[in-house]
């Protein structure tokens, strides 16, 4: 075990990005998640989640619970769950921020990955300052073709520097009204135009069996193929103290699409402000079965 943590530290050390985190509370959010990494190593990939999520944490089992009474219910399970962030940003206030990058499953240490996808989770300060998830939610895809670079964090004597008080709580109707509109719009326009006044190049969707589709052109050409009626019925979610992140969820029924897209989903969207103009960052969607 203390093998692999070398060697993850070496991986967060070697493969970065030519970015440095200036950002102190950004770097604080990293930080979190690769010693969420790092524990799902030591403690195992249940008692990891035990740790780092909140306690109004909602996961997807298929549907959303909440994550701390499914967990602590749950048996422990062999394997090793790795990821790492290659994307993330936070609010202005620094009170909530995301993740994303890909991740894999094995067996055991020495093992091969058998489960290769994408994670996508949301951040919140607790009332003692410290960053735990508040939702996580993510995709499944083939093994990746290509070499993804981790995202960089500055080691400091002490992160604690960095920390403040979190908590505010704020409704999060104005972003509940967003994937209304979504839905009134798509119902008028079609999903790939609507989208299209949603995303940036930024923007990202993850669904099961794809690798990431990144960007205006890949997401639009996307849902383009891939249109149908979108209904989004949020369920939950969260916005931050300046107003400029959040996420909502819930369920997505798509009609009018070809058999193997009509269906039930749930769906998470992390939403950005920039400006006036409250943009998608990160898009998730999961099937769920017909019973």
């Amino acid at each position: 075990m203390k093998k692999y943590l070398y060697a993850l530290i070496c991986l967060v050390i070697v493969y970065t990005n030519n970015a440095q985190i200036k950002n102190p509370n950004l770097n604080v959010l990293i930080a979190t998640e690769y010693a969420f990494v790092s524990a799902a190593a030591e403690v195992g990939t249940r008692d990891a989640f035990l740790k780092f999520i909140a306690d109004d944490g909602i996961i997807f089992r298929p549907n959303a619970v909440n994550g701390k009474t499914y967990l602590s219910n749950a048996p422990k399970r062999p394997g090793l769950l790795i990821w790492f962030p290659i994307f993330a940003g936070i609010s202005r206030d620094g009170d909530m921020g995301f993740t994303t990058g890909p991740a894999d499953f094995k067996k055991d240490q020495d093992s091969s990955a058998i489960w290769f996808g994408n994670f996508s989770t949301v951040w919140q300060r607790q009332s003692n300052g410290e960053f735990r998830f508040v939702i996580d939610m993510g995709s499944s895809n083939n093994k990746p073709t290509e070499q993804y670079v981790p995202l960089k964090y500055e080691m400091t004597s002490s992160n604690s520097s960095a920390l403040r008080k979190g908590m505010k709580r704020i409704k999060a109707d104005e972003l509940f009204n967003n994937d209304k509109e979504l839905t009134m719009i798509i119902s008028k326009m079609g999903v790939a135009l609507t989208y299209k006044k949603f995303i940036t190049e930024e923007s990202r969707l993850l669904r099961d069996e794809l690798y990431p589709i990144i960007g205006i052109t890949a997401i639009t050409d996307h849902l383009t193929i891939n249109s149908g009626v979108y209904t989004f019925n949020p369920i939950g979610g969260k916005i931050s103290s300046s107003k400029d992140l959040g996420f909502t969820y819930g369920e997505l029924t798509i009609s009018n699409a070809d058999k193997n897209n009509n269906g039930n989903y749930n769906y998470m969207h992390i939403w950005k402000k920039e400006g006036k103009r409250w943009i998608i960052i990160i898009d998730v969607t999961n099937k769920l079965e017909t019973k």
